[in-house]
Order: structure tokens, then C-alpha cells, then sequence
């Protein structure tokens, strides 16, 4: 009996030892992940670039809705990256900041003058949306939000008011 205690005692502390052998190692790999190899099989690939194209400030003279966020009246700064392939748009006022993603970018469809926020009124009475962007320096128009002119009559009876961006 003494020795199938002995063996049994063994097998169990084989299995204890397989149990948390890999878990401290992995332990020790999420705390200093640079001195290990990925497991994947697939070569680690560095962060999209995000280069910063341009910045500006403008003032809305209301609340307006972007994309479900409501912006209140007031100044804000404008920041448009590039963050691979597409743009984000940073909006921050009084410390705080709202990312919007690019829904479509589009050259503009005539000579648009200097940049603009373009700001939709209606169909209803209240109802404005801050629809998009246009940047002289890139010649480019950015909409964040297309919500307020989806039906033909919405585009019609809704006009666009342009607030400058300095």
C-alpha cells in the first residue's frame, strides 16, 4: 500500500505542477509582453497611423444632434485625423471631447468657399443637425451625419446654414 501512496502522491503533484506551470508564464508574459514572441503565428502589426490634418474652432449658436451625440451652444476646436485609411473628427469643448467618424468624404460640388461647418434646419420646427464639414485647405467635404436629409421632402423644406471655422 506504501507504494501506491508513494505513486499516487507523485501523480498528483505532477498534475498540480502541469496546472499552474502555464499560467504563471502567461502570467509572466501579459506583465512584460515586449520580451515575448506572439503564439499566433502572425507578426505583430504596428498601430494605424493617425496624423493630425487639421485644426480649427467655430461656435455653434445652438444645440444641435451629430450622429447621437447633442451638442450644446457654444465654441468648440475642431481636430480631423487620419487614422488608416478613413478620418475621425475630434470635437472638444469646456475639457470635454466627442469622436465622430467620417460617414463619407466627397470633393466638393462646386466652389465651396472657406471652411465651414454645415449645419441642416428641419423638416420640424427645433430640429437642426450638424451634418458634415467643409475644409478649404484639403478642398474636401466630411459628413458626419446624414440623418437630417434622408427623404427627398426632408431636403427639400431643410435648408444648410453655414457656420465658419477659423
Amino acid at each position: 500500500m506504501g507504494q501506491w501512496t508513494r505513486k499516487l502522491m507523485w501523480m498528483i503533484a505532477g498534475v498540480v505542477l502541469a496546472c499552474f506551470w502555464p499560467a504563471a508564464a502567461h502570467a509572466q508574459a501579459e506583465s512584460a509582453p515586449e520580451t515575448y514572441e506572439s503564439h499566433k503565428g502572425e507578426p505583430e502589426k504596428p498601430p494605424p497611423s493617425v496624423k493630425s490634418e487639421f485644426e480649427g474652432n467655430f461656435s455653434l449658436p445652438y444645440q444641435v444632434q451629430c450622429s447621437g451625440h447633442k451638442l450644446e451652444a457654444g465654441k468648440y476646436t475642431l481636430i480631423v485625423k487620419t487614422v488608416g485609411e478613413g478620418k475621425m473628427v475630434t470635437l472638444r469643448r469646456e475639457g470635454n471631447e466627442i469622436v465622430l467618424t467620417v460617414r463619407r468624404t466627397s470633393p466638393p460640388a462646386s466652389a465651396a468657399g472657406p471652411s465651414a461647418v454645415m449645419l441642416r434646419h428641419g423638416p420640424g420646427p427645433g430640429s437642426r443637425t450638424l451634418e458634415g464639414l467643409y475644409l478649404e485647405k484639403l478642398n474636401l467635404e466630411l459628413y458626419l451625419d446624414e440623418s437630417g436629409h434622408v427623404k427627398r421632402m426632408d431636403k427639400m423644406f431643410a435648408g444648410v446654414k453655414r457656420v465658419p471655422i477659423s
